[in-house]
């Protein structure tokens, strides 16, 4: 077992999620908060699983615990953004991404998830200019991070959209008639 007792359950979970086990990976991750209550990893991630079942206040308070077990974890801030963007609080959506932007201005993830943002709001300058460093960013991200990761082990971390919505985003920002 690894020094972190959630690590090895974490993984079993992102397996479970991958393979489309939602409850397998709730029931898991679950077990990784009881291993680990102090590991924002772990409520991060049980967070991740509620948003799937869009249950939103479960999600946003998982996502809380771990700002407030880690205030500087980026991911469980750009977690908590996505939250506020399901629910229409683009503001709100804003501030978070940038709290994690401003705890890892490397975190391509929470670069993307502004940029739409500002999409949303009309912002296109602003749009595009998140969408080039999020894509400047990935493209030099090697691995995984905070244990975010996309895919398999080893593999880029693709955030809430993969790829090639990314790029996409990116190109109907561009595409955007500027106000």
């Amino acid at each position: 077992m690894s020094p972190d007792p959630s690590t090895d359950l974490i993984a079993e979970s992102e397996a479970k999620l991958a393979a489309g086990d939602l409850d397998g990976a709730l029931a898991v991750l679950q077990r990784a908060v009881a291993a680990a209550p102090t590991s924002a990893v772990a409520h991060s991630k049980l967070g991740i699983i509620y948003v799937h079942r869009k249950q939103w206040d479960a999600a946003a308070s998982e996502f809380s615990k771990a700002i407030q077990l880690d205030p500087t974890y980026a991911p469980a801030y750009s977690n908590l953004g996505n939250v506020y963007r399901e629910r229409g609080q683009l503001d709100q959506a804003v501030a978070q991404y940038q709290k994690a932007v401003s705890m890892d201005p490397e975190y391509w993830v929470a670069h993307q998830n502004l940029g739409i943002v500002y999409k949303q709001q009309g912002r296109v300058g602003e749009a595009v200019r998140e969408f080039k460093t999020a894509t400047r960013l990935s493209l030099r991200s090697k691995g995984t991070a905070y244990g975010e990761s996309g895919g398999a082990a080893g593999q880029p971390r693709t955030g809430c959209l993969g790829r090639t919505a990314m790029f996409i985003l990116a190109a109907l920002a561009l595409a955007a008639p500027r106000r």
